[in-house]
């Protein structure tokens, strides 16, 4: 526990004024957390010959223009473009296994798609940002804390199983009833239905890409993505939940749904 508190307060400290700070500054910690996670991700599956160093490689710089290409819609076909090239590599390159190559497309679309997701929320607006990430915070530990004292029926036992039922509608509640409130007083939408599907999609979302995170920790026989940082795993085991609830933000912003 102590280590963990150790960390998380340096982490902090480091991460924080970059986030508010924002502009290049965010830029350059999105950059290396995208190299950081994708790396984190390639190396699930234990190959290490030089075919499969020249293919991470490949997906790390994939991701990375995925991550940081300006045009949106070159982001996308960047995703497409790429993924049809790792399966074009695989017909040509006979030794590679399938399951590494899902993998590698899987790695690509994700962290490419989400990453870019975070880095343009956060270019939109700082109070958007602290919304996405306070609210995957307080769903994440309502969670914890509401399963531990209340929790008896299994979420997703062959996944994760230490999360209950009780505790992911704990941290739906609390994490969607901040994510109205917060942005009722923020004025950060155009309606406020909107706001109240993201309040109530959000928790939801971050819970869903934790178990993705979970799922595909398990299926690999890992305990965490990486050993960065001490106690707490690597940079996908810090920022799972917020993935996907990224993406939605993201797609609100492109629809003209946020001010």
């Amino acid at each position: 526990m102590k280590e963990r508190i150790i960390t998380a307060t340096c982490l902090l400290a480091i991460v924080l004024p970059l986030i508010f700070l924002g502009g290049y500054w965010f830029v350059g910690l999105g950059l290396i957390a995208t190299v950081i996670a994708v790396w984190e991700m390639v190396n699930l599956s234990d190959n290490s010959n030089k075919t499969f160093t020249l293919m991470k490689c490949l997906i790390m710089t994939f991701t990375v223009r995925i991550v940081f290409i300006p045009d949106t819609m070159w982001a996308l076909r960047g995703i497409v473009a790429y993924i049809l090239l790792i399966f074009l590599i695989e017909v040509f390159l006979g030794n590679l296994k399938k399951g590494n190559m899902k993998l590698y497309a899987v790695t690509i679309f994700y962290i490419g798609l989400s990453f870019r997701a975070l880095l343009e929320v956060r270019n939109h607006s700082l109070t958007l940002f602290i919304l996405l990430v306070a609210t995957v915070i307080l769903t994440d530990s309502a969670a914890y804390f509401t399963g531990r004292f209340f929790g008896k029926n299994k979420l997703a036992p062959k996944i994760s199983p230490n999360k209950t039922i009780e505790g992911a509608v704990g941290g739906w509640l609390i994490g969607g009833g901040f994510a109205f409130v917060f942005g009722l007083m923020n004025n950060l939408f155009t309606e406020t239905w909107i706001l109240i599907v993201l309040a109530i999609s959000l928790p939801i979302l971050s819970q869903i890409g934790d178990l993705i995170a979970s799922g595909l920790k398990r299926k690999y026989g890992v305990k965490d993505y990486g050993k960065i940082f001490p106690g707490h795993g690597g940079v996908m085991d810090r920022v799972d939940s917020q993935m996907l609830a990224g993406i939605l933000m993201y797609v609100i912003i492109l629809m003209g749904g946020v001010l």
